[in-house]
């Protein structure tokens, strides 16, 4: 990497900023939530992470241009579906817009609950503790009230692309 790149003039900043975040390996989510009237609505996402074990919290970022954007800053259940390797088709459709990105993907409803997907590696339900205001994004921390586990191997974003995690032995 050349220091010029580096030390980028402003206008230059975005699309560097851009290929750097795109070199950070993220683990794929689809965040849902249900509206007022029971639509439900998701959005594919690569900036979760877990924010603290006692009491249990998540961190979710999302765009401010998101069609569902104000309907999860101010959200009552959340889940956060992290996706398996098989399930790009998923992730490749909440990760675009849609008018219903939810049909065929099997996705189940509990009363109270935000829609969870079968097969998913883990289900984490939630509830809004706090929106934070960061810039072209909000930063949702989110309570988390129930967790789905299943064994698997995580579909994993680089790069601009999908991908699956190469496993090694520890040793």
């Amino acid at each position: 990497m050349s220091r010029g790149s580096l030390l980028a003039a402003s206008d230059e900043l975005e699309p560097l900023f851009k290929d750097a975040m795109a070199a950070l390996a993220g683990g794929v989510c689809v965040v849902t939530t249900t509206g007022p009237d029971g639509t439900p609505y998701g959005f594919a996402a690569t900036s979760v992470t877990s924010v603290s074990l006692d009491p249990p919290m998540m961190l979710v970022c999302q765009a401010k241009s998101s069609r569902s954007y104000e309907l999860f800053a101010g959200a009552g259940p959340v889940a956060i579906n992290v996706l398996a390797a098989g399930q790009r088709s998923v992730a490749e459709r909440f990760a675009t817009p849609k008018i219903d990105k939810f049909a065929g993907t099997g996705f189940e409803y509990t009363d109270g609950l935000a829609p969870e997907l079968p097969g998913a590696l883990a289900a984490v339900q939630c509830r809004r503790a706090r929106t934070i205001d960061a810039g072209d994004h909000s930063v949702l921390l989110l309570d988390v009230v129930a967790v789905r586990t299943a064994a698997g191997e995580p579909l994993v974003y680089h790069g601009r692309r999908y991908g699956r995690l190469e496993l090694t032995t520890r040793g």
